[in-house]
């Protein structure tokens, strides 16, 4: 923990082994390919195919290598919070937080939904029985969260290995049996470059998102300065080959571009049944468990890193004092945890799609916050200690940054008045309750600059008690 900090007090730190530190990452970042379908039927084959080979470079990377950058120089709970509170200042620090998190609220419930909703397609089952088994997954899970990263981290590795083994089948068995060429047609037809692109972008950059999740749990892990930054940037060129090997496979085996989508229609084809196709009943009822593993394995993970931001801006006297109370025993914000379980038993019973776009709206803003303190402390802090960092000037890092803002604004104007009216209530809730939380606890005055002293081995000192092996 650094001088100053206040938000790791009382957590209980384990050493991460780096596979299982990819496998979190992986979770947060990926999860598996499902949702890609629908770029190739709205975008056309070709065009998904180069949207997920470039726009990680201009969209993923920039948020990977700058929470890796900022990630081995401020590896503490919170993350990002902590990042652009002390490039920006609290209002802002506090912004991000605010936004990020109820952005999380949103998404954790979808994949719970979701799942909910390919298990009621199987089975007659009323609304009440329905809510009832999404209530005890939550649950489950917000067990597993409370027992610690340790847990959580093993878990989702056995989730992740469920989730690739069906895709590495598929990849395999759909090159074996190609029937078509995977870049054709390039463009959906009928539609202009830009107009084919813009149908899949949206999609394609909730593909590529996540990278920032990640550290908001580094008050719990030894080492984190070593730890997150590799993990970061191995799961990038996985999760890039992942995307680009298992679209192309399942698409040149089965063809019929136009019908490639999520809709679940009598002739709508996604990659479950690409692997009816290539490998018959026994690859799709592996993929249907990928499909399920998936959404819990997002669920779980964000479940961690969504209820974190609550925990610490209650140390930091910014938000409700009861969320800043550690588990006795397993040294974990449970109160947080179990808050936003029971927050998303509440909403699994709603409809998303406004929400969803509200809380896509919510991400943007946070993002290019990040950013901007990205640049800011490379001015602000020159020296700062950066055990990882980005090979480019600040003025170059600033003109790679660019095309993310642009996407990001594409993305916020694209959905119509009535999307862009809600998230804007959503982003200007942000200054309402900083000064609501402000006026009533009053925050906590933190340092401009942290003294960081370092043992032998060049790591940050760990606060007690002792670390245990993931």
């Amino acid at each position: 923990m650094t001088n100053g900090s206040t938000a790791a007090v009382g957590l209980k730190r384990v050493k991460m082994r780096m596979i299982t530190a990819v496998a979190v990452m992986f979770t947060l970042t990926c999860s598996g390919s499902f949702g890609m379908e629908d770029i190739i039927g709205s975008s056309g084959p070709g065009l998904t195919l180069l949207m997920l080979l470039v726009l990680p470079f201009f969209w993923a990377l920039p948020m990977a290598l700058t929470s890796a950058e900022l990630g081995s120089a401020l590896p503490e709970e919170g993350g990002f919070y902590r990042w652009v509170r002390r490039g920006m200042g609290e209002f802002w620090g506090f912004q991000a937080g605010w936004w990020w998190q109820l952005s999380l609220y949103v998404d954790t419930a979808v994949y719970v939904a979701l799942t909910l909703d390919y298990v009621a397609g199987w089975f007659d089952m009323p609304g009440w029985v329905r809510w009832l088994i999404g209530f005890v997954i939550i649950l489950i899970f917000a067990y597993v969260n409370i027992r610690g990263i340790d847990i959580t981290g093993w878990v989702l590795t056995v989730i992740q290995v469920i989730v690739i083994v069906p895709f590495v089948t598929l990849v395999i068995l759909g090159f074996a049996k190609a029937q078509v060429n995977p870049f054709s047609p390039f463009i959906a037809e009928g539609e202009s470059f830009w107009g084919a692109m813009g149908l899949g972008l949206a999609v394609a950059m909730w593909m590529y998102s996540g990278y920032e999740s990640m550290s908001q749990l580094a008050g719990e892990i030894e080492r984190p300065q070593y730890v997150i930054p590799r993990a970061l940037l191995i799961n990038m060129g996985l999760v890039i080959a992942f995307y680009v090997l298992t679209t192309a496979a399942g698409y040149a085996a089965v063809g019929d571009w136009s019908n490639w989508n999520t809709e679940g229609t009598s002739t709508s084809i996604d990659f479950i049944e690409a692997g009816r196709v290539v490998g018959g009943g026994a690859v799709a009822g592996l993929l249907i468990a990928a499909l399920i593993a998936g959404n819990l394995g997002l669920f779980t993970g964000y479940l961690a890193t969504g209820s974190r931001p609550a925990y610490v801006l209650s140390k930091d006297k910014l938000f409700f004092r009861w969320f800043g109370k550690e588990h006795p025993k397993y040294g974990t914000p449970y109160r947080s945890i179990l808050f936003m379980a029971l927050l998303n038993s509440v909403l699994i019973l709603g409809s998303f799609q406004f929400l969803i776009v509200i809380d896509v709206f919510l991400l943007m803003f946070a993002y290019m916050t990040i950013l901007t303190a990205m640049v800011v402390l490379r001015v602000k802090e020159p020296d700062l200690d950066r055990r990882f960092r980005i090979p480019l000037p600040t003025w170059a890092l600033a003109l790679w940054f660019v095309p993310f803002f642009g996407i990001a604004i594409v993305a916020l104007v694209t959905n119509g008045w009535a999307y862009f009216v809600g998230g804007c209530v959503g982003v200007l809730s942000g200054p309402v309750a900083y000064l609501l939380f402000k006026s009533k606890y009053h925050g906590v005055e933190l340092p401009d600059t942290l003294t960081v002293s370092r043992d032998a081995a060049g790591a940050l000192p760990l606060p007690a008690p002792a670390a245990e092996e993931v």
